[in-house]
């Protein structure tokens, strides 16, 4: 286990991290095997242009819409990396699906991430019409950061009420970042704990880590009452297993509807990779799409 560094010293290696991610992303879009069947947009917002990619908005008639948040620790990554996915929704569950390229740390920390999901949906929300999307029937969803990114987003369109999510998703979510990442059960497939500790350093100063938009398990009961129905896909091998655990249960306690489940021998991120719990969990992501946005 290597020694913790300071939060300057992980910002430094996040920042490296960073741009050698970008560069291979960059060459990934390149060779993007779904170039046919997406659209890239770019969206103005008051936090800064937001890059996006949209599946199944070739059809002109109105349909329900899933926003995806990526993966990366809110540092790396990219929309493209959720494009078997976000295709896969689209396909099986037959909405129309907006991908979002948040601005990364520890460039743009915490809340620049947050705030540009945010308005992105607020956007597109609002411009229902001419984007041929059904403002009613709105959903969204993340894998790790995203995960957090797609509870912070319901817990702020409860607060403001200017729109409401029919249901969230959230795989392998990381919901509390105020935790030790030393102190955070290591089990094989984990994420490094040096590892989460650049990504926290990078994203948040530790004094906010406790908000309840950066850490949703610091949510007063209250504020949980009445959200959207919610999905966890939770993996045995990892160390944000239990505040998944942990929120699931806020929720249930707050009268949220959810459904749990668990995949004892998979490890974080293992919905980016084939195999048996992989095909399991997408199924059942596109399962609850449908019943609460086509049903």
């Amino acid at each position: 286990m290597s020694k913790p560094l300071t939060r300057a010293q992980y910002i430094q290696k996040g920042r490296s991290y960073r741009r050698f991610n970008a560069f291979v992303f960059s060459l990934q879009r390149l060779g993007s095997r779904h170039k046919s069947t997406r659209q890239e947009r770019f969206i103005d917002t008051p936090f800064g242009r937001v890059r996006t990619l949209w599946y199944g908005f070739e059809d002109p008639q109105p349909a329900p819409v899933y926003f995806d948040l990526h993966g990366g620790g809110f540092v790396l990554g990219s929309a493209g990396m959720d494009e078997t996915m976000n295709t896969y929704v689209h396909r099986q569950v037959g909405c129309k699906v907006i991908s979002i390229d948040y601005a990364k740390a520890p460039d743009f920390p915490y809340p620049a991430a947050v705030d540009q999901v945010y308005a992105v949906v607020g956007h597109v929300v609002a411009n229902a019409e001419k984007y041929a999307i059904d403002p009613a029937r709105i959903a969204i969803g993340g894998h790790s950061a995203g995960g957090n990114l797609a509870a912070v987003a319901c817990l702020k369109a409860k607060a403001d009420g200017q729109f409401q999510f029919a249901c969230q998703v959230m795989d392998y979510p990381v919901l509390d970042l105020a935790a030790d990442p030393w102190q955070k059960p290591y089990p094989k497939g984990a994420i490094p704990p040096g590892m989460a500790a650049m990504f926290n350093a990078c994203y948040i100063d530790p004094a906010r880590a406790k908000e309840p938009y950066a850490s949703p398990v610091y949510a007063a009961p209250a504020d949980l009452t009445g959200l959207p129905p919610a999905l966890f896909i939770l993996a045995g091998g990892d160390s944000l297993h239990d505040e998944g655990l942990q929120y699931c249960r806020m929720l249930q306690a707050a009268g949220v509807s959810t459904e749990c489940h668990e995949y004892p021998n998979a490890g974080h991120g293992f919905t980016y990779a084939p195999s048996a719990d992989t095909t399991a969990a997408l199924a059942q992501m596109a399962a609850f799409l449908k019943k609460y946005l086509t049903s």
